[in-house]
């Protein structure tokens, strides 16, 4: 469920066909079942799939911060390993479709705004600067608000417009340093990941549908 064109707008669709881990197009699709009854099947497309990593990412990551015992600098060796196999996972699951919609510019965007976050994380943890410690969580919010305001302007999506404000009101939320600063962090860059993965977005200039 990736992107729709908004002049033509179609309900969201779950897909209903029997179980298939991985078609030929690279789609997952998670087959749900309660006791007595089956649900839908929804299929993740490469995009969605993406979506869902740096999802989990993000919540392993700032979750790790706010609950690990280990040392700033393991940490920071863990969290740049974990970013560098997201960065080359997703690009890889997005680069051929990026290609074809002429959006592979988000996907350099996207690398070189992680890019800029680890060095300043990095810097500030090896270097002990306060001013980067005491901020990492605006920080990569920052960063964020940034990568979807670009996103939105370049794409015209309103999708990508409310994720940019969800994250600018969540920069002022969390502009008091507070005891849940991190996991918080994490869960807020996470929600809008999840919600892209399962809930068609906008994008008026697509001449592609990703059909699920």
């Amino acid at each position: 469920m990736t992107s729709f064109d908004s002049s033509n707008i179609s309900p969201l669709h779950l897909n209903a066909e029997p179980l298939s881990m991985q078609d030929l197009n690279g789609q997952l699709k998670a087959h749900l079942k309660a006791r007595n009854f089956e649900l839908p099947s929804i299929c993740f497309t490469k995009m969605d799939q993406a979506f869902v990593i740096w999802g989990l990412l993000s919540v392993v990551i700032f979750s790790f911060a706010q609950f690990s015992t280990l040392s700033w600098t393991t940490q920071a060796w863990i969290d740049g390993a974990l970013t560098g196999v997201g960065l080359l996972t997703t690009s890889g699951l997005t680069w051929k479709l990026a290609s074809i919609e002429g959006l592979r510019w988000v996907i350099y965007l996207w690398a070189a705004l992680t890019g800029v976050g680890m060095f300043l994380t990095v810097y500030g943890i090896f270097c002990g600067v306060a001013a980067i410690l005491s901020n990492l969580c605006l920080l990569w919010l920052g960063l964020c608000t940034l990568g979807y305001g670009a996103m939105a302007i370049g794409m015209r999506s309103h999708s990508f417009t409310a994720a940019c404000a969800f994250h600018l009101i969540s920069i002022n939320a969390l502009n008091h340093p507070h005891s849940w600063q991190f996991l918080t962090s994490g869960i807020v860059m996470a929600l809008p990941l999840f919600f892209f993965s399962v809930v068609p977005w906008d994008m008026q200039n697509a001449e592609h549908d990703i059909p699920c």
